[in-house]
């Protein structure tokens, strides 16, 4: 019987984020990953680049932990997507909490061109929501 090699093994902490993210429909993950990459400061957008460039986890860095800028990110993520659409996608144990650092994930692996023009404020109404009321109890 031969003894498994771990040596080869690499654990992604980022990896239970991303894979709750990516269920969410495609259409829906661009709208929420475009709306808080407008968002952020372009330094912070440039580290979040540079750790994904180099490998690094995301979680890991103080600027997108999660009781630091993480929790930024999550408020962002929710003018878009509230818990309860994200939870109809995600199902058990899903809410931003688990799926930030997928956000995160996928704007830093996308080039997305941001506009520096004003952030301008919708009207609630105007946010989206995917789930139907009645199904909500």
């Amino acid at each position: 019987m031969e003894q498994a090699d771990f040596a080869d093994l690499v654990f992604d902490p980022d990896s239970y984020s991303m894979e709750h993210w990516a269920n969410v429909p495609a259409p829906i993950r661009k709208i929420v990953e475009q709306h808080v990459a407008a968002r952020l400061p372009a330094n912070i957008l440039a580290k979040l680049r540079d750790l994904h460039a180099r490998g690094i986890s995301i979680g890991s860095d103080d600027a997108f932990s999660h009781f630091g800028g993480g929790m930024a990110v999550r408020n962002l993520c929710r003018e878009r997507l509230g818990d309860r659409d994200l939870a109809a996608f995600c199902f058990l144990g899903s809410d931003w909490d688990n799926c930030y650092i997928g956000v995160l994930a996928g704007i830093a692996a996308t080039s997305i061109r941001i506009s520096r023009a004003p952030v301008i404020r919708q009207p609630r109404q105007l946010q989206f929501s995917f789930v139907e009321s009645s199904f909500i109890t």
